[in-house]
């Protein structure tokens, strides 16, 4: 069987979907054919030509679906092609096949079950036996049960980077993509895993670590054939098990000894677990702070730590020379303008290399969505936009001046003099920031992530992605 992937590229800057490159690597070891093509008509329409592909398939993002489905109706209803939809919307909204143009919906993890249903489709036997596949029989939606979760992903093959020949941002790249686990131990309120768990109970551990040899075996085909000079781990949390760690340490030290970054959580921070990430070459960690109020962070975000616990983590990870790269979430449901910058001043007494700051989304069936329509902040009949970046779906007072916040959110940590005149700088046209803002991001992405000794050419390749992306 033939199928084209459509994928939202423009979105992605030079990191690689590796959700569609495990699912290329299983469906050709079964011996399918499988291609990629970006999300613009006029090149969807000329591979389909050429393809003659049998399934068009999407993995969409719950704020990217109403970007994307538009495109999603207008290819089905040129082609007789049936439309397959993965990735998180589809798992946690499986409903959508009732839209119109969506033939065939995949809900969860699908390495196994993807390969299946093309096999079954072939050889004329039934989509019923197919696990985790929703379909509509005469109009009736049928939910197929989930397979357990892959316990050792030592036996899916690597991911199939030459999906993406044609397209030099991924293809050329010298940082590549990898994860080294799945799962998270976490369940905060605002994220996906809670349901994720939720819907996987009892069918498997939450929490998966590939082996040490595993995955040094894939960093040594990313360093050897595609030339990376950079690794990025896009773990959930990188493993910290004690052996683990241990192992790859001094493993990766001495078999890769290429930078990376990856995400941490503080809650894991040991001095024998930074220690180890600093001598295999880690040179930044993206961590959670989300709050600085501890009251919201444990009962808003479901997360439990204490500020000054943050504060000596941070100490901790600078001391092994390691930058961090904060993440922080502001415009929370009962929040206010005050209590973000409660947590803009724990960014700064952390001495976070860069803090980002998000807009709280309340995606559907998250646990921050419940607290919020419980509490009636939601705007109804408001789309995600395709990025946290710019709007948020929930009632917010001083939003205008929050939705400023954002931009000046980094800024005034990485200048902390300007904290005593935020509230004349809230007062201030965004547009007078925002160029700043962008150019430190850039900046900083340079100086703290991609850590790492980039040619002239490389260089050039990240500046024009970064200014070209819509959702920096």
């Amino acid at each position: 069987m033939k199928v084209l992937f459509i994928v939202n590229i423009s979105d992605l800057g030079f990191e690689e979907p590796l959700g569609t490159l495990y699912l290329s690597a299983v469906a050709k070891k079964r011996g399918h054919q499988i291609f990629a093509v970006e999300n613009k008509i006029a090149s969807i329409e000329s591979k389909i030509a050429t393809v003659k592909p049998d399934f068009l398939a999407y993995s969409i993002l719950t704020p990217n679906f109403p970007y994307m489905y538009p495109l999603i109706k207008e290819v089905r209803s040129k082609h007789n092609i049936p439309t397959l939809i993965g990735g998180p919307h589809a798992t946690f909204s499986p409903e959508i096949i009732k839209e119109g143009g969506i033939d065939y919906v995949f809900r969860g993890e699908c390495e196994l079950s993807f390969p299946k249903f093309l096999d079954h489709f072939e050889n004329g036997r039934s989509i019923a036996e197919v696990e985790n596949l929703v379909y509509l029989d005469n109009g009736v939606m049928k939910t197929n049960p989930l397979l357990s979760l892959i316990e050792n992903f030592d036996d899916i093959p690597f991911p199939d980077r030459e999906l993406f020949f044609e397209y030099g941002q991924f293809y050329n790249a010298d940082v590549r993509s990898i994860m080294a686990s799945r799962g998270c131990p976490h369940q905060c309120s605002y994220c996906f895993n809670s349901q994720y768990q939720a819907i996987y109970e009892g069918l498997g551990k939450k929490l998966r670590v590939r082996s040490v040899d595993n995955v040094i075996a894939e960093c040594k085909e990313l360093k050897e054939r595609y030339k990376a000079k950079m690794i990025h781990f896009f773990d959930d949390i990188f493993p910290f098990q004690r052996d683990w760690i241990e192992e790859f340490s001094e493993r990766y030290r001495r078999e890769i000894n290429l930078p990376f970054v990856t995400n941490a959580s503080l809650h894991f921070c040991s001095e024998h677990y930074i220690s180890n990430l600093s001598k295999a070459g880690c040179k930044c960690l993206l961590v959670g702070v989300e709050t600085g109020n501890e009251y919201f962070r444990e009962k808003i975000l479901f997360r439990r730590m204490k500020n000054q616990t943050m504060i000596e983590k941070a100490k901790l990870i600078h001391s092994y020379g390691i930058k961090i790269y904060t993440q922080n979430i502001i415009g929370l449901p009962h929040g206010s303008l005050e209590l973000d910058l409660e947590t803009l001043r724990l960014n700064i007494s952390m001495g976070a290399d860069y803090a980002g700051a998000y807009l709280c989304q309340a995606y559907p069936k998250t646990p921050i969505a419940q607290i919020a329509a419980e509490a009636k902040l939601i705007e109804e009949n408001k789309e995600f936009d395709r990025s946290f970046y710019y709007s948020s779906n929930i009632k917010i007072n001083d939003k205008e001046k929050i939705q400023k916040l954002r931009l000046l959110f980094p800024i005034i940590s990485n200048f902390p003099f300007l904290l005593g005149f935020v509230y004349l700088l809230l007062e201030m046209p965004q547009d007078l920031f925002k160029p700043i803002g962008k150019l430190l991001h850039g900046y900083k992405i340079k100086t703290v992530c991609l850590n790492y000794h980039m040619g002239i050419r490389s260089f050039i390749n990240h500046i024009k992605l970064f200014f070209s992306r819509t959702i920096n």
